[in-house]
């Protein structure tokens, strides 16, 4: 019983110490001070180091960061000012912390400041001489890489630590693997990430946003959305539009995979596909990757492998099943999964999120994914019951006080768009008024009203259930007091 997975849950429920316990201690809590342990990584790494190591300021002491690199040893820093640099960097066996000023400072804007472009003339990083832990890329946009393996990120036999970069806009050709990072034989840490929009102009891709061979990573903390793995072809194969884990024995915790696209003849895993390993998915949620022609029809799928689900969202704006496999199949607990699922304490419910199409994937008050994860988890950090999915709803913070927040009047995009059969509204007030919102067809004439009376100022949400209307573009109007304002969307069946 020494698998990685039953280690995980027992160290979970039991909360023991054991070789693999301190993976689920240290990163179940979600989001749990993110920042501040950056902050403190960063000087750690600076103040610890040995006392030979030395700080490479690029550009003050070389032009480019890989002059910069090949001038290092092990234990130095190579501190990156902002700037972008048409590079392609290796690291070449050398164990060092390369960061932006976000190493430093903590102040995220210096992410997208500091950019590495690869100028389509192969992966903007890479990892191939065995750099061990020790070895770092730190606060970094990583874009226009090209190659067939990682456009954004090639990692072979190394185990660097990738974290609190902006991995985005990379391609791969045909048969390639790993749009935005590739992973082989890694055994390092993949945290806080955003990996989007990378999407290879061919066919025939497994993992749109990250591929994984013979691995064993922690996957944390890390936004993962609108990567795909290309066109669909005759006879075309693709697998994993956000995460295509292969011989692999991970941990996935408090990751959002939204929006990703397996596209293909056989498209499989829109999401997650996972083949001939153990998986853990730790308070992740994964999201409408399901949508579009010949795009895969599962969030996750799963073959020949152990896979573990607690305290995760898995939901579909457009599918009624969102895993499928082969046995052995996933052991689920304590989740949120459209259709249902077998397994404790499992619910099959709207989880009403914030604003998922502007990345914000927060649950809203009154969700039921609010204190209904696993009660042997830890706590949550207001102290609460743990949620289900990736960002936990702060409690600390009451009703009334999230409704003076809010500043000015919003109407925001119905979510799911397109949709079929029911969409939300929401909308925001600053003030008491009175509300109407009416639905009106493409030719303007108004079909239904969802909303017709007085409401308090803070934030709302209209559902419309179109199940007796037809395919189209409709329009919905707010009128609260002086605010008027319209949007499109469409209504798919």
């Amino acid at each position: 019983m020494n698998r990685f997975n039953y280690v995980i849950i027992a160290a979970l429920r039991a909360n023991i110490t054991c070789s693999q316990a301190p993976l689920v201690n240290k990163y179940v809590s979600k989001q749990r001070f993110a920042t501040r342990f950056a902050v403190l990584l960063a000087f750690a790494v600076l103040l610890f180091s040995p006392s030979s190591a030395t700080i490479i300021n690029i550009p003050d002491d070389y032009t480019t960061i890989q002059a910069g690199i090949d001038s290092s040893v092990d234990g130095d820093t190579v501190l990156v000012q902002p700037g972008t640099y048409v590079e392609n960097i290796n690291f070449n066996g050398h164990n060092i912390v390369l960061g932006s000023l976000f190493l430093t400072t903590g102040d995220a804007s210096y992410i997208e400041q500091t950019v590495i472009d690869g100028n389509s003339a192969g992966s903007v990083v890479t990892f191939e001489s065995g750099e061990d832990s020790t070895a770092a890329i730190r606060g970094f946009k990583l874009l226009h890489g090209y190659n067939h393996m990682g456009g954004g990120i090639y990692c072979h036999s190394s185990s660097p630590l990738i974290s609190n970069n902006i991995i985005t806009l990379n391609v791969t050709d045909d048969y390639g693997l790993g749009v935005g990072i590739y992973l082989s034989n890694h055994h390092g840490k993949i945290h806080g990430n955003i990996i989007k929009n990378n999407f290879p102009n061919v066919s025939n891709v497994n993992g749109g946003g990250i591929y994984g061979v013979s691995c064993s990573c922690e996957f944390i903390n890390n936004l993962v959305l609108n990567n795909s793995t290309g066109f669909a072809t005759d006879y075309s194969w693709s697998k994993g539009g956000g995460i295509c884990l292969e011989n692999c024995e991970c941990l996935l915790s408090n990751n959002v995979f939204y929006n990703n696209r397996a596209v293909a003849s056989v498209p499989q895993g829109g999401g997650i596909y996972v083949y001939a390993s153990e998986i853990v998915i730790l308070n992740n949620t994964i999201l409408d990757n399901t949508f579009g022609p010949y795009a895969a029809r599962y969030e996750l799928e799963h073959y020949n492998s152990d896979v573990t689900i607690i305290n995760s969202i898995i939901w579909s704006s457009w599918q009624d099943e969102v895993i499928f496999g082969w046995a052995p199949y996933p052991v689920v607990s304590y989740s949120d999964i459209k259709g249902s699922y077998n397994g404790e304490e499992n619910i099959n419910l709207n989880p009403l999120f914030v604003d998922p199409e502007n990345s914000d994937f927060h649950l809203l008050p009154g969700s039921p994914c609010i204190d209904t994860g696993d009660p042997n988890s830890p706590l949550d950090p207001d102290s609460t019951r743990a949620d289900m999915g990736a960002l936990f709803f702060d409690q600390t913070v009451s009703i009334d006080d999230l409704f003076q927040i809010s500043l000015r009047y919003t109407l925001a995009q119905n979510y799911p768009n397109p949709f079929n059969a029911s969409t939300t509204i929401k909308y925001e007030l600053p003030n008491q008024a009175r509300v109407t919102i009416d639905i009106y067809d493409i030719l303007g004439r108004k079909v239904t009203t969802l909303i017709d009376r007085q409401q308090q100022a803070g934030y709302h949400q209209a559902i419309w259930q179109a199940d007796d209307f037809s395919s189209g573009m409709y329009f919905y109007k707010i009128q609260a007091g002086d605010y008027i304002e319209s949007k499109k969307m469409l209504l798919l069946k």
